[in-house]
């Protein structure tokens, strides 16, 4: 009942403000419309919240659209942001292990990450994205460097946006079905359409696979999402979107993985983990006049999570079992203010309040051994925030964004987040100069605050936010009117108070966890992209990455030592990808190199921990798709697709100690009506 109160409170204080704004609903929809991006051209909605062609954006932003996404015939949403520059993608072992992003080398949990506006990180900012498929997805956003100023807490190296397809148009269906070697196949149904003032669609989505490994190695998730959004007389917006998915994985590999320098390590036959995720967004935007407007977001998350690990001899310990789960509800409401253009000089005003509130449950047990033991432990926390952003542009030349965000948290207290940018194009030249600054927070763990329940793992209740500080430069270059674009980015980032776990309490830290730790992370991003025509079109990215522990805290660990390297981030990586389409056939062919990078294994016998190199890597993936049939009795299209991944079949890792899938290979059909 307490969870329903808070909810219901919340509402209730947001129609109040809703109702009791002064005006009536007249003019033209205003900027926060963001369901309303891919029918207004090349736009970007997640650098300020408000809808900004992305030529006049002043961030380091990267946009996959829907046809990028069909024509390389992807299914998982971390494939895609393997390419984008700045962003170093890790999966563990097999489809369906964890995958970790690491954002301009910062940790894996400096990414925030929404779906349709709602916030969907684990709270302490970690987002595994190892069974986020790309069912209904319209597009994904990525904006690089820390944009606390705007989203608070877990915005310090990135804010990746993924929105879910909008209808129109008379009603279509889509279904496909496809398979290929693992036991892999796939089934997908979409529907969608719109008709006067409403829009919907709808997808289900089922896969199933097993890996790479010879026992206890499947993967199976069910994908269920779809939006309905409804306009009234072109001043009021509203919309509410839902994505649930669960997922189910058995794995092996146990935490040195299955092998090292040769070896093969002992496998889990009986491991397995089990998950499901509930995100609902609801959105309304409202024009009170033709200048002044307002948007009111509600959204819940849910995440349920459990391991079962049943005692197996001369593997296991003893037999575990846990289950977590966490909740979360949110509320951001702002207005988008018009001021009239003076001397060339136009300018908008965000301004907003938001709430949120988390709670976390946890329990876990270990069984059939000589020590059992079990913990448990609840907790919540609440954060209310006020934000402020100002947008200014003279003369669609010079563009300047800058704004602050304070949080209070009931945990870390108050804290304050500025962050500034501004871009100049260059007459004649159409070159895009940019610059800016910003910093970020990101809150601790329920774990970090509040213990696991043991007396091993002590929370603490007055840990800091992890902090970073960041500049970045850049230039974005159109050629040829049109035929080519290049741009280049260098970025320079500090981070500080990072937590670390704490084996033996001190005086000075009396809990298993502290802000003790400090590094640094700089480099350069290029990308470019080449139009020759004839359907060709060929794109690249680059990145150089130098990080550096500067602070250990004084920890003997291998995870960060003074003077290092941060661990799991190449100092070099990049992409290129050749997409070509002629007539009724679509070929898509992207190749990934990751360079040499620091990595940890633990030795499963003796718990050993040790530095490792891991080695490098290149891959390269066909995808392909041929109409057979077009606008033909009953049938819209028929199409013939499929995708083959590491195409050369390489022998790599991308975590150390855990195997790499081999060749993969996917065909099928897909219809629509």
């Amino acid at each position: 009942m307490k969870r329903w109160s808070y909810v219901a409170k919340g509402c209730l204080w947001a129609a109040m403000l809703w109702f009791c704004g002064p005006g009536t609903a007249s003019g033209q929809m205003l900027g926060p419309v963001s369901e309303q991006a891919v029918e207004l051209g090349p736009v970007v909605v997640t650098a300020t919240k408000t809808e900004v062609p992305v030529k006049q954006v002043a961030a380091s932003v990267t946009v996959i659209t829907k046809e990028e996404i069909e024509a390389r015939q992807v299914t998982e949403v971390s494939d895609l942001l393997r390419d984008v520059p700045g962003l170093s993608v890790r999966q563990q072992s097999s489809r369906g292990s964890v995958v970790s992003v690491f954002p301009r080398g910062g940790n894996s949990n400096f990414n925030l990450v929404l779906i349709d506006g709602v916030k969907v990180n684990d709270a302490g900012g970690f987002y595994d994205f190892s069974d986020f498929s790309t069912d209904n997805i319209e597009r994904i956003e990525i904006v690089r460097g820390p944009h606390s100023a705007l989203y608070g807490s877990d915005a310090m190296g990135s804010v990746i946006q993924i929105f879910t397809k909008r209808g129109k148009g008379t009603p279509r269906v889509e279904a496909s079905f496809a398979g290929g070697n693992l036991k892999t196949f796939e089934e997908k149904m979409d529907l969608s359409g719109g008709a006067g003032q409403v829009d919907y669609s709808l997808g289900l989505g089922r896969s199933d696979t097993d890996g790479n490994l010879r026992i206890n190695n499947h993967f199976g998730v069910t994908t269920v999402n779809g939006r309905v959004g409804v306009t009234l007389e072109k001043a009021l917006d509203l919309s509410l979107a839902v994505r649930y998915t669960d997922s189910d994985l058995n794995f092996p590999t146990e935490a040195g993985g299955d092998r090292f320098n040769g070896r093969r390590l002992p496998l889990d036959p009986n491991q397995s983990s089990d998950q499901q995720r509930l995100v609902v967004s609801g959105k309304a935007s409202h024009a009170l006049t033709s200048w002044w407007g307002q948007t009111l977001q509600l959204g819940w998350y849910r995440r349920n999570f459990a391991l079962d690990d049943p005692f197996n001899a001369g593997i296991d310990f003893s037999a575990f079992h846990s289950k977590n789960e966490e909740r979360r509800f949110s509320l951001d409401y702002s207005w988008n203010l018009t001021a009239p253009t003076v001397l060339g000089v136009s300018s908008l005003l965000t301004t907003g309040f938001a709430f949120e509130r988390e709670e976390f449950d946890q329990r876990a047990a270990a069984t059939e051994t000589d020590f059992p033991s079990s913990s448990a432990n609840a907790a919540r926390r609440d954060n209310k925030a006020g934000y402020l952003q100002g947008q200014f542009d003279w003369r669609k030349q010079v563009f300047l964004t800058a704004g602050f965000r304070v949080d209070g948290n009931s945990t870390f207290g108050t804290e304050a987040t500025p962050r500034v940018s501004a871009a100049w194009i260059v007459p004649y030249l159409g070159t895009k100069l940019r610059s800016g600054y910003g910093e970020g927070i990101k809150e601790p763990s329920f774990v970090e605050n509040f213990g696991d329940g043991s007396q091993f793992v002590v929370g603490n209740p007055n840990l800091r936010p992890e902090r970073t500080r960041s500049w970045e430069v850049g230039l974005d270059q159109p050629l040829l009117q049109g035929l080519a674009d290049f741009s280049v980015t260098y970025f320079h980032n500090r981070f500080k108070d990072l937590i670390a776990f704490i084996f033996t309490p001190t005086p000075g830290c009396p809990a298993s966890f502290c802000n003790v730790q400090k590094a640094r992370a700089e480099g350069v991003e290029l990308a470019a992209t080449i139009r020759p025509g004839y359907g060709l079109t060929i794109g690249g990215a680059y990145t150089y990455l130098d990080t550096k522990v500067l602070d250990d805290g004084g920890i003997e660990s291998v995870v960060l030592q003074k003077g290092q390297r941060l661990l799991r981030r190449p100092r070099n990586a990049g992409s290129l990808t050749i997409d070509h389409g002629w007539r009724r056939l679509h070929t898509s062919l992207t190749a990934t190199f990751v360079g040499q990078r620091p990595d940890i294994f633990t030795d499963p016998m003796t718990f050993v921990t040790q530095r490792v190199t891991a080695e490098g890597y290149t891959t390269v993936d066909l995808a392909g798709s041929y109409l057979l049939l077009k606008d033909t009795r009953h049938l819209r299209e028929l199409t013939l697709f499929g995708k083959i991944q590491n195409l050369f079949d390489r022998n790599y890792q991308q975590v150390a100690g855990f195997s790499a899938p081999g060749i993969t290979w996917l065909f099928g059909l897909k219809g629509s009506l």
